[in-house]
């Protein structure tokens, strides 16, 4: 396959592409601005002091430095220097704001090669991994997003590539499924458990807290036969400095070894 073209509409400054047209109430909050339909009831009057995309992109580094809430109209307003009552020029409500700054954040999938659905598949899965742990507050958007440019683009390679299996469309839907809470769970996973380094940055006698935690929790779980999870826990690699990645590897392995076997049925 060809490397991938940008797929956003509002939010990657390509405003050629836009369509003025009568938009649906009933839409999606933000659904026919991101694809560039721009509703011409909304942008009447005096031409707008900024655009779309400038917004967009405000909202995306305050998101970016204190995470989604940080988007909210008020704050975005000030950053850009306009009151909130006049961010409604540009946008109808933070869910269309959120809808927007949640695609221009996808960004653009990976190029995957033909012939290698496994291949594919995996390295789609990392790179989704590793657009999560990048912008983490991606985890907060809403998951009933409907299809936008870029995560419509996203899905589309995936399909494309899981295509030649044979599988129908339902089934490639739920491969899809599995790949992208794989890689939201373990993005998330590592987002909310800071490494121990992390930790003794924070404080630097966490080391002792640590370590009393660990005796603790052995004491308590092997007091109620929980030798099992003790075990692990007593695991060098449980503390190490920083988050193996081996988790999700092996994780996204094993998901694909089942793809793989009910391809072959």
């Amino acid at each position: 396959m060809t490397p991938p073209k940008s797929h956003g509409a509002a939010a990657d400054g390509n405003a050629a592409r836009q369509v003025e047209l009568g938009v649906p109430e009933s839409l999606p909050p933000g659904l026919a601005t991101a694809w560039g339909v721009v509703d011409t009831g909304r942008r009447r009057g005096p031409r707008p002091a900024h655009t779309i995309e400038e917004i967009v992109a405000v909202a995306t580094r305050l998101a970016d430095e204190e995470g989604l809430a940080a988007a909210s109209l008020p704050k975005v307003a000030s950053r850009v220097g306009v009151t909130t009552n006049a961010l409604y020029r540009y946008v109808s409500s933070r869910d269309e704001l959120i809808t927007l700054v949640a695609d221009r954040a996808w960004g653009d999938p990976p190029a995957l090669q033909d012939g290698d659905w496994r291949g594919g598949a995996t390295l789609w899965s990392r790179q989704l991994f590793q657009r999560f742990l990048s912008r983490p507050w991606l985890l907060d958007a809403p998951t009933t997003i409907p299809l936008t440019p870029h995560n419509a683009a996203w899905l589309d390679a995936l399909l494309t590539v899981l295509k030649p299996t044979g599988m129908q469309a339902q089934q490639m839907l739920n491969c899809a499924y599995l790949l992208d809470s794989h890689a939201r769970y373990g993005a998330n996973l590592q987002r909310r458990t800071p490494a121990p380094a992390a930790l003794r940055r924070v404080n630097p006698d966490q080391r002792q807290a640590i370590r009393a935690t660990r005796l603790f929790l052995d004491e308590q779980l092997r007091a109620r036969n929980l030798n099992a999870v003790a075990e692990v826990l007593e695991d060098p690699a449980y503390l190490v400095d920083e988050a193996p990645l081996d988790g999700f590897e092996f994780g996204l392995a094993r998901i694909l070894d089942g793809i793989e076997a009910y391809i072959r049925q």
